[in-house]
C-alpha cells in the first residue's frame, strides 16, 4: 500500500522518534497556517490532488478550526483524527482533553512541536513589542491571554531534551505569571492513524466524498461506529 501523509508540524517530532515515518510519502506543513485556517484548507486541498496516485492519505491534522471542512480527494481515501486539535491527539482523545478541560479550563497546553515550531504566547507579545510599543503590546496580550492560570506541558515519547522545554514553559509562565504543571501524553492515536489503522477517534473518508460537518461529527457514513480495523 502507498502512502501519503500529510502533517502538522506538532505531530513531526514523535512520528519521527517512532519511526512512525517509515515506508512513506511524508509532508509537514509549517505551523503558521494555523493562523489561517483558510491558507491551511487551500494548501491541504492542492496536496490532496497532486497525491491520487497514492491508496491512502493520512492526515494529522484534527478539525482545527474547520480547516478540514469541505475537502475532497477525488478517488482516494482520507484518514485522519476526530480529534479538535493537536492538544487532543498529543493528549490522546477529544474525551481526555474535555475531561482535563472540565477540570481546570483556564489552563494552556504545549507540546514539543508547538515549542519547537508554533508562535507562542510569549512569542507572540515580543512581536507586538516590537511593532507597537511596550505598552499597547501588553494590552493585546491581555486581552488574547489574560484570562489563562496555568501553563502545562505534554510529554510525548521520544523527547531528547525534556528539561529544555521545561525551561521555556517555565519561562512563558513567568512572564504571564501562570502555574507551571506537567502531564503524560498519549500518542496511541497518532501511532494508529499513521499505521492507517481505523479507530473509533478517527475518520475515514471515501474518495469521491466530501469532508461535512456531520462526518466531523462522527454522525455520517457510518462514522458513529468506527470499530478498530486495518485498512
Amino acid at each position: 500500500m502507498r502512502i501519503k501523509l500529510i502533517g502538522c508540524q506538532s505531530t513531526m517530532n514523535e512520528i519521527h522518534a517512532q519511526g512512525l515515518n517509515q515506508g512513506m510519502d511524508c509532508e509537514f506543513l509549517d505551523y503558521s497556517y494555523h493562523a489561517r485556517p483558510d491558507r491551511l484548507h487551500a494548501k491541504l486541498q492542492e496536496i490532496i490532488n497532486q497525491s491520487q496516485d497514492y491508496d491512502l492519505i493520512i492526515l494529522t491534522y484534527g478539525r482545527c478550526s474547520n480547516s478540514m471542512l469541505g475537502l475532497l480527494s477525488p478517488r482516494i481515501p482520507l484518514l485522519f483524527p476526530a480529534t479538535h486539535d493537536c492538544i487532543g491527539l498529543m493528549l490522546g482523545s477529544t474525551a481526555r482533553h474535555m475531561e482535563l478541560f472540565k477540570e481546570n479550563s483556564l489552563t494552556y497546553y504545549f507540546s514539543q512541536g508547538w515549542l519547537d515550531y508554533g508562535r507562542t504566547p510569549l512569542a507572540e507579545y515580543c512581536e507586538y513589542e516590537e511593532k507597537y510599543g511596550e505598552k499597547k503590546a501588553r494590552k493585546l496580550i491581555k486581552t488574547l491571554y489574560g484570562s489563562y492560570q496555568k501553563a502545562i506541558f505534554i510529554k510525548t515519547p521520544g523527547i531528547k531534551d525534556l528539561e529544555r522545554y521545561r525551561k521555556k514553559v517555565q519561562e512563558i509562565a513567568d512572564f504571564f505569571g501562570w502555574e507551571v504543571g506537567e502531564i503524560e501524553g498519549d500518542t496511541g492515536l497518532l501511532t494508529s492513524i499513521v499505521k492507517g489503522i481505523k479507530v473509533p477517534e478517527s475518520i475515514y473518508v471515501d474518495g469521491g466524498q466530501v469532508v461535512t460537518l456531520e462526518i466531523l461529527a462522527g454522525t455520517q457514513n457510518g462514522n458513529k461506529d468506527r470499530a478498530r480495523s486495518r485498512l
